[in-house]
């Protein structure tokens, strides 16, 4: 991928509940995001901070949009998928509303429709989360036959 692109085209989150907006990059089993979340958001506390399951989801969405992307280039609709489970979800520092958030995340392994995610969020190059998800990504529905 050579520039940012949105992620409305390779997930199925929508407003207000759509917290990545930008795909970076895409290689391989690894994906990178970016985003800002701003006051009045969802995922925003009343006193300004990202809270910390926003963080998970914005793992999570990064996963769903990267894979999104990988459909879209294989001529297939983005597959639906679903947040399972998370494990040894670090929050090490909630980020303040308005702060540019980048989100990176690599598979790790899978066994047949469920997949092992690592990801993380970071501001300025610093970690403020970590850990890793379990996805589950619907299988491709062959068309019926006549």
């Amino acid at each position: 991928m050579n520039q940012p692109v949105d992620t409305k085209a390779f997930m199925v989150h929508r407003s207000p509940m759509r917290l990545v907006r930008r795909l970076v990059c895409v290689e391989d089993d690894y994906g990178r995001a970016e985003t800002v979340l701003e006051p009045g958001d969802v995922g925003v506390d009343p006193d300004g901070n990202v809270e910390a399951a926003a963080l998970l989801e914005m793992v999570a969405q990064t996963y769903a949009a990267a894979q999104g992307y990988r459909d879209c280039q294989a001529n297939r609709s983005p597959a639906l998928g679903y947040l399972v489970g998370a494990s040894d979800f670090v929050i090490e520092q909630v980020p303040a509303a308005g702060q540019w958030l980048q989100v990176e995340v690599r598979s790790s392994r899978s066994f047949e429709e469920f997949y092992l995610v690592n990801g993380s969020v970071l501001c300025e190059d610093r970690v403020l989360a970590h850990g890793t998800l379990k996805a589950w990504v619907q299988p491709a529905q062959e068309p019926a036959a006549e």
